[in-house]
């Protein structure tokens, strides 16, 4: 009998019934554990298309063991349908509005005993994440996996060139492209959304092995089914993920994404799932934990590797065996098994793949925080994607306010190799809703190697080339990035973990003390409310309480 609706007033708890079966559900329905099923399925996403029938396969799971499942949606935009222009601007405050909704479903409908998230992509994994961890009931997530893809990583990056230079039609890319997600499931590379459900295989909040399975098999349909059976149990033994979930849990996360030199996003979301908690967690913290841990792994971009490589290779529990020692192995999941025992049970390891930590792709993670005059907060680069010889880079600087700006100039022709490109207002609060500048580090490719771009934006787990982002305080902070001009020089040094203008410090204070950021609000109530909230960048960018302004 499900403790939640059978412990409200005998009167409220009988007229809910009553509306329950006229849902269509039994009498008998509403004396079992109820199930709430929180789904982000559309028909926007490749990647959530086929977690229509995740859903029904978890119901089957959650059936088989006496339960009742009752399922309801959020909304999932897609980072791909909003990339390269004004739309990408609401991805990132969609994760807390996700949150939001489902702990108003959840508490509104006060009658679950426990949740199975269904997610896949970008942020909505990890607000589902940050949802289960503030409404703390008995939870589990389940992903519906990555595409295995049917042209190479190369074929699809020489698509792209052959558009930009004029030799291919739109029509020809659209199509051409599509091959590299030839069913639905999520992308192939360890972009954000398979980072992020790889963090909620690592903190155990998902079966082992679950994360990079492959979408629309046997074996997903596998993990679907046994998810549901798994949260009865959870339910049953009453497990809070407050109660195996810790700081060691998300070190833990954290060593698997330097080893996978996964997603920058993913900077951004674990601090965020974490506050949820009161744990604290920032950029320093994960730059520490990357410089300990080994990269083992070169899933694209960082290689040729697809996930479904990956998966076959041994996926997350094969990370956990390579790491071994590394690792906080006495952290439980959901099951009840430890990380030990999770690697114990690992049987065969594609070293190709994922390699040991005694012979590692690199002797540290992928991610390298810098620091310097125009980012005295921080700035983030993927070291595991820098092009040979840059390393150390200087050049003047191509100083443009918005991807727009930015766009426009690498079109006509007005970056050339040597420089570095500039992007202001696209922060958290400059944007508002600081975006994700892929499409632009991707057109820079066509110009050459030698080109640079230091933003206070974001990139895509997919983004290659000397990209530096996150960088803060942003300039509608008033930060030093906002007096930048161009022409001026920029040195980037990785090794020292350095990013400077080379300008006096004298001159930098003379700039700041007229610079007025400019206004970039008035355009949609969503991103003027966030802007207001939303904290800093190196902290999860989360939302700060009224008490807090």
């Amino acid at each position: 009998m499900g403790k939640k609706l059978e412990s409200l007033p005998r009167f409220t708890r009988a007229l809910i019934k009553s509306h329950l079966i006229a849902c269509g559900f039994s009498y008998e329905d509403t004396e079992r554990p109820i199930i709430g099923i929180v789904n982000s399925w559309n028909e926007f996403s490749h990647g959530h298309i086929p977690q229509r029938e995740i859903a029904e396969k978890v119901k089957d799971g959650v059936r088989s063991k006496g339960g009742f499942p009752i399922e309801f949606d959020t909304i999932a935009p897609c980072d791909a349908l909003a990339q390269g222009y004004e739309a990408m601007d609401f991805i990132l405050p969609s994760r807390e509005v996700i949150s939001d909704s489902i702990e108003a479903m959840v508490l509104s409908q006060n009658i679950l005993d426990g949740l199975v998230f269904i997610s896949s992509c970008d942020k909505i994994t990890p607000a589902m994440l940050m949802a289960a961890l503030r409404l703390d009931l008995p939870s589990i997530h389940i992903c519906s996996g990555t595409c295995t893809p049917a042209i190479s990583f190369a074929e699809s990056k020489k698509l792209r060139n052959q558009f930009l230079t004029g030799k291919i039609s739109e029509r020809e890319l659209a199509e051409g492209n599509s091959k590299l997600y030839p069913q639905p499931g999520i992308c192939p590379y360890i972009g954000t959304a398979q980072s992020m459900n790889c963090v909620a295989e690592a903190l155990g909040l998902a079966l082992p092995g679950s994360a990079a399975c492959p979408s629309c098999t046997n074996e997903r349909s596998s993990y679907a089914i046994r998810t549901g059976e798994m949260i009865m149990d959870v339910v049953k033994r009453g497990l809070k993920p407050s109660e195996f979930i810790t700081k060691d849990s998300f070190d833990n996360a954290l060593m698997v994404m330097a080893a996978l030199a996964a997603s920058m996003n993913h900077l951004l979301h674990v601090p965020a799932i974490a506050s949820e908690i009161g744990i604290e967690i920032d950029f320093d913290y994960i730059g520490a934990i990357n410089d300990r841990t080994p990269q083992l792994c070169t899933v694209n971009p960082n290689g040729e590797h697809s996930m479904a490589d990956f998966a076959h290779a041994g996926g997350v529990p094969a990370i956990f065996k390579q790491l071994g020692s590394l690792l906080n192995e006495d952290c439980i999941n959901v099951e009840g098994k430890t990380v030990r025992q999770i690697a114990e049970e690992v049987l065969h390891i594609d070293e190709k793949v994922i390699r040991n930590a005694a012979n590692p792709v690199n002797e540290t993670g992928g991610i390298v925080i810098l620091k310097g005059n125009i980012a005295r907060n921080n700035a983030v680069v993927k070291r595991s994607t820098i092009p040979a010889g840059m390393m150390k880079f200087s050049g003047p600087a191509m100083v443009y306010d918005g991807e727009e700006e930015a766009t426009e100039a690498i079109e006509k022709g007005k970056i050339k190799e040597g420089d570095i490109v500039v992007i202001r207002y696209v922060g958290p609060k400059g944007g508002p809703g600081m975006r994700e500048l892929h499409r632009v580090a991707g057109a820079l490719k066509s110009i050459g190697e030698k080109v640079a771009v230091v933003t206070e934006g974001r990139f895509s787990g997919a983004t290659a080339g000397l990209a530096v982002g996150y960088l803060g305080p942003e300039s509608a902070e008033g930060g030093a990035i906002g007096v930048v001009k161009d022409g001026d020089i920029i040195e980037i040094d990785i090794a020292s973990r350095s990013i400077n203008v080379l300008l006096p410090d004298e001159e930098i204070s003379r700039r700041l003390s007229t610079f007025v950021p400019k206004k970039t609000t008035g355009r949609a109530k969503l991103l003027d409310e966030y802007a207001r909230r939303v904290g800093p960048v190196n902290n999860g960018a989360v939302r700060i309480r009224d008490q807090e302004l």
